[in-house]
């Protein structure tokens, strides 16, 4: 569906930017402008929240699954796999080279009642900084779905059937250890072996994650967020990739009026099913 990009395609990257500086509320300058205390958002409950990790989302014909709920003052988002507003394959993609949907492109969002609007995407942000480290190219893979401020009260940064999450994992999980990820429903996995400097982590879910499940979000067994589901099995006993959400977030943190983003806690505990 999408080529990659040559070297006028990171001219036209460039104009993704423009746009990814002013959609979101107030232009180029409110972005720039320092982050400020901001009252925490009236959260719907979490046994009714329409808008929560999990939903389904649609970006220019492609469906994924939303992450996590992430925040930066007023505003609320959505963590997407850069994927889905690319090539939807789930197969490995270089981020520093693959096209992408322009800032701004709208998203229907399962549950919500207005548009969501793209606001950043590390794939772009990556080719208009001329990256080429692998492991970055391959792995952070993060974009973010601004919601419409009116359906934030029908939005909840809880797992559903897990809770949590607890805040964000800062370390690779040891091989064996166990994961819980909600695709379709909880369920449990697997850690194989972290790899790519640690940008990513493989995993065997008890649940085959398929191309619509891409952006599934997954927990460690203490209920942090190791990450969203970035690339599916390519086999039947192969491994899932999940890329991990620090990694990404220390990326985003550099971009001008992203340096506040911040995971959001679930409100509902983190209970994960026995097993």
């Amino acid at each position: 569906m999408f080529g990659t990009l040559p070297r006028a395609g990171l001219v036209a990257a460039a104009s993704v930017a423009l746009a990814l500086g002013s959609v979101a509320g107030g232009g180029s300058a409110a972005l720039a402008a320092p982050a400020r205390a901001a009252a925490s958002p009236h959260w719907a409950p979490a046994a009714t929240a329409r808008i929560h990790p999990g939903s389904s989302v649609v970006i220019a014909g492609t469906s994924c699954v939303a992450g996590f709920v992430l925040r930066s003052g007023h505003r609320v988002f959505l963590s997407v796999p850069a994927s889905c507003t690319g090539v939807s394959s789930g197969k490995p993609t270089d981020g520093c080279s693959e096209a992408q949907v322009p800032g701004g492109t709208p998203v229907t969002i399962q549950g919500a009642r207005h548009p969501g609007t793209i606001v950043y995407s590390s794939f772009t942000q990556m080719q208009l900084h001329s990256e080429t480290r692998r492991n970055r190219c391959q792995n952070n893979s993060l974009s973010l779905i601004q919601l419409d401020r009116r359906d934030v009260r029908r939005t909840n940064p809880s797992v559903p059937l897990l809770g949590g999450p607890v805040g964000v994992a800062t370390s690779a999980p040891p091989q064996g250890a166990q994961l819980y990820a909600y695709i379709k429903s909880s369920t449990t996995a697997v850690a194989t072996k972290s790899k790519a400097g640690g940008w990513a982590q493989e995993m065997v879910p008890a649940a085959s994650a398929g191309t619509t499940d891409l952006g599934s979000p997954v927990l460690t067994s203490n209920g942090k967020a190791l990450g969203m589901v970035t690339i599916v099995q390519q086999t039947n006993a192969g491994p899932s990739v999940v890329s991990r959400l620090d990694h990404e977030l220390r990326y985003l943190r550099r971009i001008r009026g992203f340096h506040h983003v911040h995971l959001v806690s679930g409100t509902a505990s983190y209970k994960p099913p026995a097993v």
